[in-house]
């Protein structure tokens, strides 16, 4: 497994979510669908719990990137970063307004020693409860910078934009997050043309092999890399694996 040599462990839970152990000793989600998720090990379903964390980064409202949402701030003092939409849902909830950093696109904040930039995505963002289906704002990605400086974009779920050229041309970042399962999102060959926009070193490849509609592979964008000659790494985690 490739070394990236910044203090920064990042593993992969399966499907959308992930967990970064920053280089000030920050525990970070992104996406809370964990107990449902059928790809999280075991082990991390546990851990996500014992160990706390201090932040969770919301990318949409779509039930297998919040499903364990609720369910994981009950036991931890955690922030939820999200798209300032979801804040009256949230709260609706029973979050406090203490708890839920709200904001949009093109912002910047700073939470746990890290500066997050939540950039633009193209998806969609809903949750369904009974027989409703409830608007969840608009769906985003991040940008996220290190207390070393090391930068990681996490695209969200989302189609190939040529916003992701502005991403790379602004925040140069060393690590690229996205997704390439097709159907709900990029397929392999549109995340090779994203990666030749955002210009990273290293990506890691999200949202696939969940389910059987998730057809993409590591191996496929490795393939669409060489045909559009893009210079990256990709590195392939499997689900509870970790790279640092």
């Amino acid at each position: 497994m490739t070394t990236l040599g910044r203090d920064t462990t990042i593993t992969w839970l399966g499907h959308g979510t992930f967990h970064i152990l920053t280089p000030g000793g920050k525990r970070i989600l992104i996406d809370a669908w964990v107990d449902g998720n059928p790809s999280c090990p075991d082990e991390w379903k546990q851990r996500v719990r014992s160990e706390g964390l201090d932040v969770i980064f919301i990318t949409h409202g779509h039930f297998d990137h919040i499903g364990d949402l609720l369910s994981l701030v009950t036991l931890n003092d955690a922030k939820i970063v999200c798209q300032f939409d979801l804040v009256a849902w949230f709260m609706a909830k029973g979050l406090t307004e203490e708890r839920v950093v709200g904001f949009n696109k093109g912002g910047t904040i700073e939470v746990a020693g890290i500066k997050a930039t939540m950039t633009h995505a193209t998806h969609s963002s809903t949750f369904t409860e009974g027989d409703m289906i409830v608007p969840m704002g608009s769906e985003a990605g991040y940008v996220l910078r290190m207390e070393n400086g090391f930068t990681i974009y996490h695209t969200g779920d989302t189609a190939v934009t040529y916003d992701m050229m502005i991403v790379g041309d602004l925040y140069q970042p060393d690590l690229t997050i996205l997704p390439i399962g097709d159907y709900f999102t990029m397929d392999p060959r549109q995340a090779a043309y994203a990666l030749k926009l955002i210009r990273s070193k290293y990506a890691i490849p999200e949202h696939y092999g969940t389910f059987p509609l998730l057809t993409g592979t590591p191996d496929q964008l490795r393939e669409h890399i060489k045909e559009f000659g893009v210079d990256v790494e990709v590195i392939a985690p499997k689900p509870g694996e970790s790279v640092s």
